[in-house]
């Protein structure tokens, strides 16, 4: 009897691992998807709110370090020359703290691949890098 118990109680503590590692994997799927959705519709004020406090921003046209406000001209004016169709996940790296994405970006001018890194601090996604290339 005690056997049962004990392998009913390994069993319970795999599956809630288990469940454990789906959402937190769903967590991660959501950001990127998150910011996709928000680079496919050119949508920068949504982007602004996942930055870092200063973002590490590249285009064609500049890059630099950049503060929120900055980056969102920056990148307003990158949209606007390059209207988005389609943005695609094409990789995404997740860790315990830090998540590589790289997204396909396809525009009315071109097509564009945009790696996007940042960290997690206190369950949020904060993005300290945006590559456009």
């Amino acid at each position: 009897m005690a056997r049962f118990v004990q392998n009913i109680y390994q069993m319970m503590k795999t599956l809630l691992f288990a469940a454990i590692a789906l959402i937190s994997l769903n967590a991660n799927a959501s950001e990127s998807t998150r910011i996709a959705n928000a680079i496919q519709s050119a949508n920068t004020n949504e982007l602004v709110q996942m930055f870092n406090s200063s973002i590490e921003l590249v285009t064609p046209a500049s890059s630099g370090v950049n503060t929120k406000e900055q980056a969102k001209i920056v990148l307003d004016n990158f949209f606007k020359n390059h209207p988005p169709i389609k943005a695609t996940v094409t990789h995404e790296t997740n860790g315990t703290t830090n998540s590589m994405i790289v997204i396909s970006l396809i525009t009315k001018n071109g097509t564009f691949r945009i790696s996007v890194s940042g960290t997690y601090k206190a369950g949020t996604f904060l993005i300290n890098e945006f590559k456009i290339s």
